[in-house]
Parts: C-alpha cells; sequence; structure tokens
C-alpha cells in the first residue's frame, strides 16, 4: 500500500465516525466503532511501515489519525451540551508537533476561559467523556485542564511543562481562546525570558547528557534521550524558535546557522530514527526507546539490511544510527552555539561571564580569537595554505580555543584537501606531534578533529573505526568512541589528585615520550576494522604502516608497535594466568624485557581499561594487575635466580613475623603450616592472611577433637577487603567428594560471585581453600547475616546422604541468553590448552554467567577424574571468563586423546556451547 492511499484516513472518519453525532448509539456501541476505526486504519498505517515508509510520514499518520478520533469525540461531547461553553481541546508535546509513534504517549490540554477551580459542570463531563474513552480505547494518556494564566503560571515553574506546551496545537474547540494562549505564551513564556529559556535547555541537554555517558556512542543508546537522540532535535526546535523566529530547517540555511547538508543531514537523521522507533513500538507493542542487543537484531532484520550475517546487518544498521545520531548532536550543539554568541553579542552581565572562557581578542596565522572562539578571518584561508587546517587545532590546543561554528564548515568544506599529498608534508608531521605532545590536553583536541572530519583523512587507519560497533559486551562504545575515552582517561591523570591514582601519574609525569604514548592509543584498536581473527595483529601491522609514512624510527617506533602489539597481555596475564607462579611472572619478565617499557603498559592498561565501560577497572582486577606489575618488576631487577633468592628471604621473615604474632600456644601449627603448604601459597600473602588460616586450622582440628563422630565439621573465616571490592574466605576441613562443588554452592545460594578459588590440600588430609568473593554490585561480603547463611547452607549440604545441588541454587535471568532467535549470539566456547602452564592443564571458558556455573564446571571436571587446583573468575555484563587450572592425579598434564574429547564435550554441554 503507497502512502497516496492513507490520503482517505479523512474521507474513512467521515464515513465510519461522522453517523455516530446522529445516532443514538450507546456508549458501548460507540466504543467499538471508534476501536474498529482505530485497528483497521492503525493496520494501514504499519503496513505503510512494514513496505518501507519513512517515519515522519508513518509518525504523521498516526497523529493524524488520532487527530480525527479526537476531534469526533469532542464535537460529539460538546453536541450534547451546547451550553458548555468555551473550551479547547490542545494536542502537547510529541503529538502537538504532529508526529505520534505507535506506543506513545498521547499528551493533551483541555484550555478554559476561566480557572480550572471553577469549571462548570458540563465542561467538566466533556473531559471526562473524552478521557475515559481514550482510555478504554488502550491509550496512555497525560492530561490537564487550565486556564491561560494557570499555563502561563505552571510554564514558569516548570521547563517539561514549558516545553510541552510551546508545541501546542489546536485539535479542536475555541480557536480565539487558542490564538490568545499562543500569544500569551510566546510572550510571556519564550520571549520575555529567552536568555533563562537558553539557559533551561542548555541545563537539560547537560543533565541528559550525564545520564548517557555524554556520548553519542553507546552499546545500547536510548533513541529518544542519548545524545543525538530525538531530544536533541526538539531541542534544536526550540531553540530556533525561541532564538530566530522559526522551526523551519530551510529557514536556519537560509540565514547561514545551518548549510544546505547540515539541513538534509538533519531531516534525514530526524526520519531515521522516527522509523527505528515506530519498529521498536510496534514489536514491543508499547512504548520503547531503549535500543538493546537483542533488540538491534530484530530491528535490523525488520529495516531490511542487506548483509548476509546477522552481526554484519546489526554492525551496518548501527553504524546508520551513530552516523545520524552524531549529526543531529553536532549540528544541535552548533545551532545552540550560534545561538549563544548572538545572544552574548546584544546582553551583557551574567551571562556574557558564563559564556566567555577567553575575552582576549588576537589576530594570527590568518585566524582571530574572540570569547574563546577560532574564526577564519576570510573563506580563502585553507586554498591559500592547506597546512592551516592541521595547523589550526594547534592554535585552539595553545591558546586554548574552540572552533567556532563558521570555521567548523569551513574545515568540512575543505576535506579534501587532506589527502596523500598532504598526510606527506613535513610540515603537517611535526604539526601533528607537537598537538600529541601536550600531556594532558591532547583528547579535547582530538575530537575536534574528529567531529570535524580531519583526524580519520589524516589517519585513515583511525578514519575506519568511525562508528563501528564493537561485537564484544565488554564495550560500551563504538571503536572511534572507545579510543578517544582512553585518551580522555590518560589527559584527566594530569590534574588528579585522587592517591588511588597516584602511580599511574607519576608514570605519566615521567613519560618522556608522550606522542609515542598518545599515538599507540589511537592505534590500538584499528585492526578491528580489518576483519582478522586477533585485531591486535592487525592493530600492529597498522601502526608499522603509519610509523613509515610519519617516518617514526628506532626507539619510539619499537615503543609504539609493543604497546599496540601487547595492549592487551597485561591484562590477560593478570586475569587469567596463576601469578603466584615464578614461572608466569618469568614468562611475562621476558615479554617485557625492561622497566620502562612495563611502566609503559601498565598506564596504557590503565587508560584502555578505564576507556572501555565504567565497570572493567574494578578493584580486584586492578589488585592482580598491580600484582603482577610489582612482581614483574621485581623480577627484571633482580633476574629469576635472585628473584627467587630473594622469595626465600621473604618467606623467612614471613615465618618469623607469624610466629611472633601467635606466639607459642600455635608454634607447632605453625611449623605445619609452613612446611605442608606448597610454596606458591605464600606468595603475595600477608602475614595476617596467614595468621588467620592457622587459626582456622586450629578452630576445626578443635572442634573435630570435641565431635569426633559428627559427620561433618568445618572452620570458616571471613577477611573482609571493602578497598579492594571483595571478601577473602578461608574454608577449612579434610578433604571429601564434591567438597569444592558444595562450597559453590554454598555462596552460589546467597548470590555470592567468586573472583577466585586457591584449593590446598595438604599432605595430612587437611584441606584449605581460599575464595574471593564478592556480592553482585562488586563489594565486599560484609554482611554478617548473609556470612552466616553461608555457612549453615554449607553444614546442611555436607549432612545430606544425596547432595542436590538443585535445591539451594535458584535461576537468574540473564540479558545475554537470547529469548528468541533475532538475538547476538554470544560467542560461547571452552578452549583446551597444555602449552599455556608446565605442570597443569588449562580450561578457558567463555559462557553466559548465572547462578551455579562454577559449581557445575567443578562438577564436570570432578566426574572426568581431574582435580582443580587454582581457578581465576571474571564477570563482565553477565558474561563469565573463568580460568582454571587442573591436574591429572596420575601425570599432571591432561595428555590422553579421548579424554580431552570427551572433557571438551562435556565442558560444551555445561555452558551451553554448540
Amino acid at each position: 500500500m503507497s502512502t497516496s492511499h492513507l490520503k482517505t484516513l479523512a474521507t474513512h472518519a467521515k464515513v465510519e465516525l461522522e453517523p455516530i453525532r446522529h445516532s443514538n448509539l450507546s456508549r458501548g456501541e460507540q466504543l467499538g466503532v471508534y476501536k474498529k476505526f482505530l485497528t483497521f486504519e492503525g493496520a494501514r498505517i504499519r503496513t505503510v511501515h512494514e513496505e518501507g515508509g519513512g517515519g515522519t510520514v508513518v509518525a504523521g499518520l498516526r497523529s493524524e489519525l488520532l487527530d480525527l478520533v479526537l476531534r469526533s469525540l469532542f464535537e460529539n461531547a460538546l453536541s450534547k451540551r451546547p451550553k458548555a461553553g468555551r473550551i479547547s481541546l490542545l494536542a502537547n508535546g510529541g503529538y502537538g508537533r504532529g508526529l505520534l509513534n505507535p506506543g506513545s504517549d498521547i499528551d493533551l490540554l483541555f484550555l478554559l476561559p476561566h480557572a480550572s477551580h471553577k469549571l462548570p459542570g458540563d465542561l467538566s463531563k466533556v473531559v471526562e467523556e473524552i478521557l475515559y474513552l481514550l482510555w478504554d480505547f488502550g491509550f496512555k494518556v497525560g492530561h490537564a485542564s487550565r486556564s491561560i494564566p494557570e499555563c502561563i503560571k505552571e510554564a514558569r515553574a516548570d521547563p517539561a511543562t514549558r516545553t510541552s506546551l510551546f508545541d501546542a496545537r489546536l485539535l479542536s474547540g475555541d480557536s480565539g481562546l487558542h490564538e490568545t494562549f499562543v500569544q500569551r505564551f510566546r510572550r510571556e513564556c519564550i520571549v520575555k525570558d529567552s536568555v533563562a529559556f537558553l539557559e533551561e535547555r542548555s541545563r537539560d541537554i547537560r543533565s541528559r547528557y550525564r545520564k548517557f555517558s555524554a556520548t553519542v556512542f553507546l552499546q545500547e543508546p536510548n533513541i529518544k534521550e542519548s545524545p543525538g537522540g530525538m531530544r536533541d532535535f526538539h531541542n534544536l526546535l526550540w531553540i530556533s524558535d525561541a532564538r530566530f523566529g522559526t522551526r523551519r530547517l530551510a529557514d536556519l540555511t537560509k540565514r547561514k546557522i545551518l548549510s544546505k547538508q547540515a539541513r538534509l543531514d538533519l531531516e534525514a537523521g530526524f526520519d531515521f530514527l522516527h522509523r527505528v522507533r515506530n519498529e521498536l513500538h510496534y514489536q514491543a507493542r508499547k512504548g520503547s526507546d531503549l535500543l538493546t542487543l537483542r533488540r538491534q537484531g530484530e530491528v535490523a532484520d525488520a529495516l531490511h539490511y542487506p548483509e548476509e550475517s546477522k552481526l554484519r546487518r546489526i554492525e551496518g544498521f548501527m553504524r546508520d544510527y551513530y552516523t545520524h545520531t552524531r549529526n543531529i548532536h553536532q549540528y544541535t550543539n552548533s545551532v545552540f552555539e550560534i545561538a549563544r554568541i548572538e545572544t552574548s553579542a546584544t546582553r551583557k552581565g551574567g551571562l556574557q561571564r558564563w559564556l566567555s572562557r577567553a575575552p582576549k581578542s588576537e589576530k594570527f596565522d590568518g585566524f582571530t580569537s574572540n570569547d574563546g572562539r577560532l574564526y577564519a578571518t576570510r573563506n580563502t584561508l585553507f586554498e591559500e595554505d592547506p597546512t592551516r587546517i592541521l595547523r589550526l587545532f594547534l592554535h585552539c590546543q595553545q591558546r586554548q580555543l574552540t572552533p567556532a561554528p563558521p570555521l567548523r564548515k569551513l574545515i568540512k568544506s575543505h576535506s579534501d584537501f587532506v589527502d596523500q599529498s598532504f598526510r606527506y608534508l613535513t610540515a603537517n608531521r611535526e604539526c601533528f606531534r607537537t598537538i600529541l605532545e601536550h600531556k594532558g590536553e591532547v583528547g579535547g583536541i582530538l575530537r575536534w578533529m574528529h567531529r570535524t572530519g580531519v583526524l580519520g583523512r589524516y589517519l585513515p587507519e583511525f578514519g575506519a573505526l568511525d562508528c563501528l560497533v564493537q561485537h564484544e559486551f565488554f564495550h560500551r562504545y563504538t571503536a572511534d568512541e572507545h579510543t578517544l575515552r582512553c585518551i580522555d582517561e590518560l589527559d584527566a591523570l594530569m590534574d588528579s589528585d585522587d592517591p588511588a591514582k597516584a602511580l599511574y601519574r607519576d608514570i605519566f609525569i615521567k613519560m618522556e615520550d608522550p606522542y609515542a604514548l598518545y599515538l599507540a592509543l589511537i592505534l590500538h584498536d584499528t585492526g578491528r576494522a580489518e576483519n582478522v581473527r586477533e585485531h591486535t595483529d592487525g592493530s600492529a601491522m597498522l601502526a608499522a604502516k603509519l610509523c613509515r609514512r610519519l617516518q617514526i624510527s628506532g626507539g619510539r617506533r619499537k615503543l609504539i608497535i609493543f604497546l599496540v602489539d601487547h595492549h592487551l597481555t597485561l591484562w590477560r596475564f593478570a586475569t587469567k594466568r596463576n601469578i603466584d607462579d615464578p614461572d608466569v611472572i618469568a614468562e611475562f619478565g621476558g615479554l617485557m624485557k625492561d622497566r620502562r617499557l612495563l611502566d609503559t603498559l601498565l598506564l596504557f592498561t590503565y587508560a584502555d581499561s578505564n576507556g572501555t565501560n565504567e565497570e572493567t577497572w574494578s578493584a580486584w582486577k586492578e589488585s592482580l594487575i598491580l600484582q603482577l606489575h610489582r612482581s614483574t618488576r621485581s623480577f627484571l631487577k633482580q633476574g629469576y635466580a635472585n628473584y627467587d633468592a630473594s622469595f626465600r628471604a621473604e618467606l623467612k621473615e614471613l615465618r618469623t613475623e607469624v610466629d611472633k604474632e601467635l606466639g607459642p600456644q600455635y608454634s607447632e601449627l605453625t611449623a605445619q603450616h609452613f612446611e605442608q603448604m606448597p610454596k606458591r601459597y605464600f606468595r603475595f600473602r600477608n602475614a595476617r592472611s596467614v595468621e588467620t588460616h592457622i587459626r582456622a586450622v586450629w578452630q576445626y582440628i578443635e572442634r573435630r577433637r570435641e565431635s569426633p563422630d559428627t559427620p561433618f565439621e568445618v572452620a570458616i573465616q571471613w577477611i573482609e577487603r571493602p578497598d579492594h571490592g571483595y571478601t577473602e574466605l578461608t574454608v577449612v576441613t579434610h578433604d571429601r567428594p564434591l567438597l569444592l562443588e558444595k562450597i559453590c554452592c554454598a555462596l552460589a545460594s546467597q548470590e555470592i560471585n567468586i573472583l577466585s578459588a586457591d584449593i590446598y590440600t595438604r599432605p595430612d588430609g587437611i584441606v584449605l581453600d581460599v575464595f574471593r568473593a564478592c556480592t553482585v554490585d562488586m563489594k565486599a561480603v560484609e554482611s554478617i547475616a548473609k556470612q552466616l547463611k553461608i555457612v549453615a547452607t554449607l553444614y546442611a549440604i555436607n549432612r545430606e546422604t544425596a547432595y542436590d545441588p538443585a535445591r539451594y541454587l535458584t535461576a537468574r535471568t540473564n540479558y545475554l541468553r537470547p529469548s528468541n532467535e533475532d538475538a547476538i549470539p554470544f560467542p560461547v566456547r571452552a578452549h583446551i590448552d597444555n602449552t599455556i602452564d608446565p605442570n597443569f592443564t588449562i580450561v578457558e571458558v567463555q559462557a553466559i554467567d548465572r547462578i551455579g556455573l562454577l559449581h557445575d564446571l567443578l562438577d564436570t571436571i570432578n566426574k572426568h577424574g581431574l582435580q582443580t587446583i587454582h581457578a581465576r573468575i571474571a564477570t563482565e555484563k553477565g558474561a563469565a571468563l573463568d580460568t582454571l587450572y587442573l591436574s591429572d592425579p596420575s601425570s599432571g598434564h591432561l595428555t590422553d586423546p579421548d579424554r580431552l574429547a570427551a572433557l571438551q564435550t562435556a565442558l560444551g554441554k555445561t555452558i551451553g556451547a554448540g
């Protein structure tokens, strides 16, 4: 069906709804007529959408449909009460703008000639009749009954009401009353307070942006409220109307506020958002604005993206989304900025001080600065000297300026000047290097370069990341935004006085080559656009290519390639390997080679992790990284032999300290503990922890001595480390079948996450298992009640004759688990490796997290005759990333091909792979 057929909407309404006015239909019969009309015409409009109708076309048709119904309701209600008096029915908000998505609320204003508390009975019945019928139809209705003075008062007091009424549109009723309202509202709420309105809209934008990480490039954006969303476009219309007296983008183009291309981009973007929102509402059968990972696949399919695989369709769809919302975001900000400039030029005082960052004016290099903004003195500036395109950003950095809107337009209109020959010019190379050498002042300038399209053209390796969706659940942003946020994190260290960041700040301040560090950050994820299996390999190749073009050689080139090639190495070793093992430290130290590279990689990892999402750099993971960093520093300084000797000396000092603290009454137990526990147990363990464990062993032995016939006894100790985001839990008992699984079951029953597990079985049969555990919100387990419940559950489980974990474990919903075939497939896998560790078989698991997952993994491993020696557990946004160290009692490594295959199959079933 083409949209031309929908021109008959009014004709259909006349045929279907007009008879209601001239008949004596009951309320129920009237309701049936209206519902039939809404259902039939709503289906026709949905067909327009499904056949590719524009987003604003469909939303406009939805609005027109409701207009016809509401006019009929209003006129019918009034016709029954000829003496009701003057009243106008107005549409507000989005409905007032004439655009209504399928699940959107209907905002109405009943405009009265007198104060609402004086509302006559007949008018009150008119309002009630309309509202009750709308509710019966199933609509969500926002409504108010107010006089003009009441509207003015509410609008001046509440920004949301002010913008809603700014969009008010007459549906039916007294046109004179409406016209009076429009004139008074505009005069008293907009024109009279135009400066306040501008500030109000600016505050609204800042407030919304804070809720959505101040970026367009969120992995799961809100298409209405996120930066670049529909609300930004609405703000553009409101400010244009208030400041320039028009809502027509064509008028803004005539006034040179927007370029013709900007107008086209804005119109296309707004239409695209409406099309996406229409689809979301149709799918959800209600108002829905969050573009979740699952919905992205559904929308991409519904909008007929042509790529063969679902991931590629999602990537194409989201790239379009980011492109359109970035345009809306940037152009809206430009219109706001122009409005501010015009306002500050005509007003003195507070707003001028608020707007001005650098009141000094200056002329240089063909540019002029004014009120903190950089302007071109003439439009031929770049034609005279194309290198000014790059140099202007250095001027902005050095003088704390921002490119003014006219200059940004000029840059974009000359973007084709940034070509291959431009990239090879020595002057541009030196200018770009100078920009990257300004520690702490790089991120903002690179963002302006990216916004104007210069960065991606000058560094096409980075340009390929533009709006690139990252198919990883741990990344919150697109590849380009992630890169810029990494640089922002690095910059922020310069002004940080946070003691927790002192180490990173000290390394950064002492960094002799910030150019190499910043350039490596720009390049570290460029391989994601190369469609290679391991993006670090592609990034390293692109880094080598760029170094040749920029004529970077020697130590600087080696540092850049090293950082790009190894930007995940520190993270992977710390979170996946047993860093208590000196051989692991030696292996990592061999990759680092010297302390300078190690320190720089630590700084790089800090910036990269914090630029990924807000949860990645947890206290627990930071503690692992810093432990690996300290150990490797010591190893690089001392060498392996001295490093091992140093550890033995530290072990001797540790025993002396423990002996002194515990006293003679524990001397025998202390001696046994230091003799029977493996050396890896003592590495990086402080005296307090060892003392706690020895006391737990003593407590267990005493309990067993007092109750020798008890089927199960245990001693449990808790060390809370809230600063690190976890609690250390020590469990001491004798070894028994399924013990580790039962401990995990007890923890899971109280929704406790396990971060790591070290399992020690002494030669005398005593088991000492050490867990680092936290709550679901990554905090230490400090609740005494929860701790007692865990202990009670562990006793209950171990005293049962038959182990039934289902009694204690309840299923937990996880958003990564698809509810239908349109969800993004999460890469679930279990990988078995005998090459990583010389003593143990390693199993690396990536799975959808759930309560009891570790329990089920351990149970599977146990059934295959293997022991779990060490476990490194990580959870990111609902995904479990676990590394388990396994030992075959007979051979250490599991090497038998048949047993390996059987274990692989069993693990796959446990995690739902295949």
